[in-house]
């Protein structure tokens, strides 16, 4: 009976131990990149990573709150920040994407939206969220 005790103990600390290699909740997935997280109005939810978009990339954007560019399929507002990783906003349209705009650069996210959705772009550790909107 000794010898089960010990064994399923032994097994209980090799179970932790690999535990522990997983990445702590609310971690980047891989460095260097954003999240998304999406709401619609309807319950839905999505998640989507992006990682720095090129210099080189010349993506037609529109800022959340911004009452320019509106042939663009979406219109984004209450675009704010918390002062940290993270941006909020609400966009509404058809066909579109969303960007956070970081201290390290853009992250374009690939995931298309359609109707309206309340965004959390959250931008990697170490850096802080600017500004943001849709493309």
């Amino acid at each position: 009976m000794t010898f089960l005790r010990n064994a399923a103990a032994a097994a209980a600390i090799a179970i932790t131990a690999f535990g522990g290699l997983a990445a702590p909740a609310g971690a980047d997935p891989v460095p260097n990149t954003a999240d998304a997280q999406a709401t619609s109005t309807d319950g839905q939810s999505k998640t989507s990573t992006a990682g720095v978009t090129s210099s080189a990339a010349n993506t037609q954007v529109q800022r959340a709150s911004s009452s320019t560019e509106r042939e663009l399929a979406a219109t984004c507002w209450n675009g704010r920040t918390d002062g940290g990783r993270n941006f909020f906003m609400t966009c509404n349209g058809t066909s579109y994407h969303v960007y956070v705009d970081c201290t390290d650069g853009r992250h374009l996210f690939p995931e298309t939206f359609s109707g309206q959705w309340d965004f959390r772009l959250t931008c990697p550790a170490g850096t802080r969220a600017v500004w943001g909107g849709s493309w």
